[in-house]
């Protein structure tokens, strides 16, 4: 018996992969291990099992233990047998374990279950001006100090200093603008500097000597520097209950650092647009508008993060193509096929244009869940696809909003990627509901000069 062993350990294992590969046995491994269902909605798990097999399985909700000093709360979801399968349906907001039993005792499959509120939101398609400045001065490349004799002198990298540092003091007193860090070195002279900074995450600090330029007959370090960014975008959707917002679908980055922005303090405020350069394959085009502080949209950005830029507004906003909300779709309800987005590309009018949705994934953080493709003449005629300040534009689909325009295909401007609402929505800050009908003043008074 025992030379025997391992020939039979042998047809156990081909005998247990070839009821894998069998087909009634595949569509029971193919279930899900999780899934997420709005309130409401029903599910069907499908079984296809020889019938007389098919009666040994039982599938049901796995209760919490049960204690005489707690009433049992009822499960968020029911499950119902069918002629095929199993119907599953979301009952209310939570979490269950549903689970496949052979003979009701042996687990075959669980099955983790999160129902989810239908939520409701204004879906946007504004056009927008950004106003971030950063938290703390951004390097962003390096300025040779030109002395009499003709050198040229780098004293910042020279000491260390690198792309992509955030400068927040000079000998421990804070900067905030780039002419505060001007002033401060100019102000010390010849003396070494104590330049506190922030590199990756970490709090470094770096000591440097300026050098005088005669060219302007001040102190330097040598460094260009940023203290923010001004663009046009989209808003995507406003929440009527929080005066909450998202906008842009991706995160705000310098330019010559690619490097997210950490916010301190911020605005959007309406924005009209005044021309488009319509994109080409291997050039992106561009919304191009003006900044209105007195316009419908005004409020304040409080965070910036993969998903889109984040805050409150001042006021009510409201969508001239739909006086009421429009339901959320989450990712496994967002299917291929027609869609359209909402935006702008003349003046405030927002305007619907067909898309076709040809991909979507499961849901990941780089703003890359969707390909869309724009296949309305009209949006293809005047932008030529998608095009910078686009991002943001709500994408609709069966009456529900869906995700988010946020990048265009450098080789091919009418198709691009969206994000879905689920990852918009987990960054979303938690926000009290706000009484409604308040006035407040605009916090911005100061019309900026056009940005693309």
């Amino acid at each position: 018996m025992q030379k025997f062993r391992p020939t039979i350990g042998i047809f156990l294992s081909f005998l247990f992969i070839a009821l894998c590969l069998s087909p009634q046995v595949k569509t029971v491994l193919v279930i899900p291990s999780n899934q997420r269902m709005v309130v409401g909605e029903a599910s069907h798990v499908k079984i296809d099992l020889p019938s007389k097999l098919q009666e040994k399985i039982e599938m049901k909700v796995m209760g919490r233990s049960r204690s005489v000093f707690a009433a049992q709360e009822e499960p968020a979801v029911t499950v119902t047998r069918c002629i095929n399968g199993y119907e599953i349906m979301a009952l209310k907001p939570g979490k269950a374990d549903v689970r496949l039993n052979l003979w009701g005792l042996i687990p075959i499959k669980t099955i983790e279950i999160e129902a989810v509120p239908i939520r409701r939101v204004l879906a946007g398609g504004h056009s927008i001006g950004v106003l971030l400045q950063s938290q703390g001065i951004m390097v962003v490349g390096f300025a040779p100090v030109m002395t009499d004799n003709g050198d040229k002198l780098y004293p910042g990298r020279d000491q260390g200093i690198e792309i992509g540092d955030l400068i927040l003091k000079v000998n421990e007193l804070p900067v905030a603008k780039e002419t505060d860090l001007a002033k401060l070195i100019d102000g010390i002279g010849e003396d070494k500097v104590q330049i506190s900074l922030k590199r990756s995450g970490k709090d470094m600090s770096i000591s440097v000597k300026p050098v005088h330029c005669p060219e302007t007959d001040r102190y330097r370090i040598g460094l260009y520097v940023r203290d923010g960014v001004v663009g046009v975008g989209t808003l995507t959707f406003w929440d009527p209950d929080t005066r909450g917002y998202a906008a842009l679908g991706h995160i705000i980055v310098d330019a010559d650092t690619k490097q997210g922005i950490n916010v301190l303090k911020g605005r959007v405020v309406s924005a009209s647009i005044q021309t488009i350069k319509p994109g080409k394959p291997g050039r992106p085009g561009e919304k191009i508008g003006v900044f209105n502080d007195k316009g419908m949209i005004s409020g304040n950005i409080i965070k910036n993060s993969s998903c889109g830029i984040f805050g409150q507004t001042d006021k009510e906003i409201n969508n001239p193509l739909s006086q009421y909300t429009t339901e959320v779709a989450y990712a496994h309800q967002v299917k291929t096929g027609p869609a359209e987005i909402l935006t702008v590309v003349n003046g405030d009018d927002i305007e619907r244009f067909a898309i076709e949705i040809e991909k979507t994934y499961p849901p990941r953080k780089n703003g890359k869940d969707m390909v869309i493709k724009v296949v309305d003449p009209r949006l293809l005629t005047i932008t030529g696809g998608i095009v910078q300040g686009m991002s943001g534009s709500p994408i609709i689909q069966d009456n529900r909003i869906v995700g988010a325009v946020t990048h265009v295909f450098l080789n091919d401007p009418k198709s691009g990627y969206g994000i879905y609402m689920d990852n918009i929505l987990s960054e979303m800050p938690k926000r009290d509901p706000v009484t409604k009908n308040i006035s407040t003043k605009l916090l911005y008074k100061k019309i900026p000069k056009i940005a693309g």
